[in-house]
């Protein structure tokens, strides 16, 4: 695909794109604040909010006791909205306080008195390790028989690798306004990578049905993971103050608080032990992945299996054997950040072929294309059980090493580093190549589905609705691109719609990768769905004569009702459809640049608006909604 202008690139320069933070404040809207531990683990012995209620506009303050169900986890049910006896990290929601401005609010958060027991805290994985304090049980995928090869190989290298967390660092906070509505409904307006969850989170704290709760996600200022989870407790507690004092209630941390408040990227300590031959061939390799969930699950064991998965990057290790156990500290609930656990992984083995090439006094380069997965020699299946189809790696390693001169450029920059270390200059030069395998999409299989609502209005143009959330990385533009490319229109005759629970329910994370291919995919079958039965009215169109069509008979009954067959399209694999749905279903009809003709005969052609019309006049549907999951995706080992 051509690069995309984004959908919304005028409207960002300019500034006038509409985050949540944007929404015009209604004259009964009340702010909301939070109250967090400073302290990584202590008892909570007693809440004063005397001072706190007496400031000036202050409505209501919300502790533990005022969520109906105060428990929430992507994964575990595990953690607090608000703390109730025990906080377990710095930065921990305490209290909840509700005002007519934000600065009454903050003034009444400051008021508020929170008396703590501090408590020995556990701050690092080896303090967790020490402890034995784990979240889950330890998982581990094992091939072949690790411990023999690895006595049995000319040399084996022992060592370990420290990843740190980091901060997301979105441009815009975690932020949240909900709105009531009648009966009970809520209406909230997030800037989040999964508005299904928080959809479920803010209903279930709340005592509600999922259908008393519409998420809407018009674009978000960034998210990399960080609003995939994170964003749900936040609109939740904007949708008590909603719920219990019936006005909006908007929250909008600042940078500073979301930083304090909000999980990171998990830390990673790997250790790990590897044979190999003289030649640098990989025989076998033990490693035991360790990493910091925080205080509560969150997606922590996800991000370790996926880590684990990601252990052999690209390389083919016929006896692997690899751990992996989630630590639980005293730090925030770590959460998704890009790369899900896999850049863990990839750094572990890559690590260990550098120290392979150290060890050896050989180029890595040497190490990596010899230890690459190929079709040679049964070598192409993963330590999980899949095989590594379309591998182009070993070709890839060729090319380039010969297209980049990779040995004459590696001379060039050794004769430099010794002028260098002779102090004839102050720079070092490096250059080296490291492949990778990713795996797009999510290892929970039930999470590879998208639905899509697709809609023709009568001038031709188009909504579209899916479960994808816009941060910036354009999905939008993609999506849109696709519907406009299958009915040959112009793009801009396709409006993509805000991501709302009530147009597109039970979806999946924005995340993984995953988010054009599979709402992308679902889209499109929508759309194939629709174009099949709009060939079927255009074969019938150019054979039937303008002033026998519907528009010209003024809709009066006067003339037969075009009918058209409903195409049912799927994509299930075991039905083994033809993703196009077989050429005879468009019977020869071509959509391109706005018009629509048989292929025979491309000079008698039809507006795509004009056979849009004639549909509607028709009584033929144009809107279409489609499920879409990926298919066979399983694990036989893990």
């Amino acid at each position: 695909m051509s690069n995309l202008p984004h959908d919304n690139a005028h409207t960002h320069v300019s500034g006038q794109s509409e985050y949540v933070d944007d929404r015009p404040a209604m004259t009964n809207e009340v702010y909301v604040e939070v109250v967090y531990s400073p302290h990584a683990y202590a008892n909570i012995k007693s809440i004063n909010l005397k001072k706190a209620l007496k400031v000036y506009g202050v409505k209501a303050i919300y502790t533990a006791k005022d969520f109906p169900h105060n428990k929430w986890g992507t994964i575990f049910k595990d953690q607090p909205l608000l703390a109730e006896k025990t906080v377990q990290f710095a930065g921990e929601a305490v209290v909840i306080v509700a005002a007519t401005t934000r600065q009454a609010a903050i003034e009444a958060k400051l008021l508020v008195e929170v008396e703590y027991q501090i408590l020995p805290a556990i701050l690092s994985i080896k303090d967790a390790k020490k402890n034995k304090a784990w979240v889950a049980d330890e998982r581990k995928i094992e091939r072949g028989e690790v411990a023999k090869n690895l006595s049995a190989s000319p040399h084996t290298i022992s060592g370990e690798i420290t990843i740190r967390g980091a901060d997301h660092f979105y441009l815009e906070s975690q932020v949240s306004v909900v709105y009531p509505k009648e009966d009970g409904q809520l209406e909230v307006h997030t800037s989040s990578q999964h508005p299904t969850e928080t959809q479920h989170v803010v209903a279930h704290s709340l005592g509600l049905k999922a259908s008393d709760v519409t998420c809407i996600v018009k674009r978000m200022g960034g998210g990399f993971g960080g609003k995939e989870s994170q964003a749900a407790p936040f609109a939740a507690y904007a949708a008590l103050v909603a719920h219990t004092l019936k006005c909006p209630a908007r929250i909008t941390l600042t940078k500073d608080d979301d930083m304090v408040m909000t999980g990171k990227r998990n830390p990673f300590e790997n250790i790990y032990q590897v044979g190999f031959d003289n030649d640098g061939k990989i025989l076998a390799l033990d490693v035991k992945l360790f990493s910091d969930s925080g205080a509560y699950a969150d997606l922590s064991t996800s991000i370790m299996e996926r880590a684990m998965l990601h252990i052999d990057n690209a390389y083919y290790i016929p006896h692997l054997r690899v751990s992996g156990q989630v630590c639980k500290t005293n730090m925030h609930p770590h959460t998704a950040f890009r790369g899900f656990g896999g850049p863990k992984g990839v750094a572990t083995i890559e690590k260990i072929i550098e120290q392979i090439a150290h060890y050896l006094k050989k180029d890595s380069f040497e190490i990596r294309k010899l230890n690459v997965y190929t079709d040679k020699d049964q070598r192409n299946v993963t330590h999980y059980g899949q095989v590594v189809n379309n591998n182009c790696l070993p070709q890839l390693f060729s090319q380039i090493e010969r297209d980049a001169n990779y040995h004459e450029r590696q001379k060039e920059i050794q004769a430099h580093n010794q002028d260098a270390i002779a102090g004839k200059s102050h720079i070092l030069k490096g250059l080296s190549l490291s492949p990778v395998k990713f795996g797009i999409s999510f290892t929970t299989r039930f999470l590879n589905q998208a639905n899509a609502l697709v809609i023709i209005h009568r001038d031709g143009t188009l909504q579209v609705a899916t479960g994808a959330t816009e941060m910036g990385q354009g999905v939008n533009a993609r999506i849109a691109e696709l519907v406009s490319r299958e009915f040959g229109i112009n793009r801009s005759t396709v409006r993509m719609m805000p991501t709302s629970t009530d147009k597109n329910a039970n979806t999946s994370p924005t995340a993984a990768s995953s988010g054009t291919d599979l709402n992308g995919a679902a889209a499109l079958l929508a759309v194939r769905k629709l174009k099949a039965k709009l060939s079927d009215l255009s074969l019938k169109l150019l054979k039937t004569p303008k002033d026998k069509w519907a528009s010209l008979t003024a809709g009066l009954g006067t003339e037969k009702e075009i009918e058209v067959e409903d195409i049912e399209t799927t994509n299930d694999s075991n039905k083994d459809v033809d993703w196009k749905l077989g050429i005879a279903k468009y019977n020869g009809i071509d959509f391109v640049n706005g018009y629509v003709f048989h292929q025979d005969n491309p000079q008698n052609k039809i507006l795509f608006s004009d056979v849009i019309n004639e549909a509607y006049l028709n009584r033929i549907s144009l809107t279409e909604y489609a499920h879409y999951k990926f298919p066979n995706l399983s694990f036989n080992k893990l």
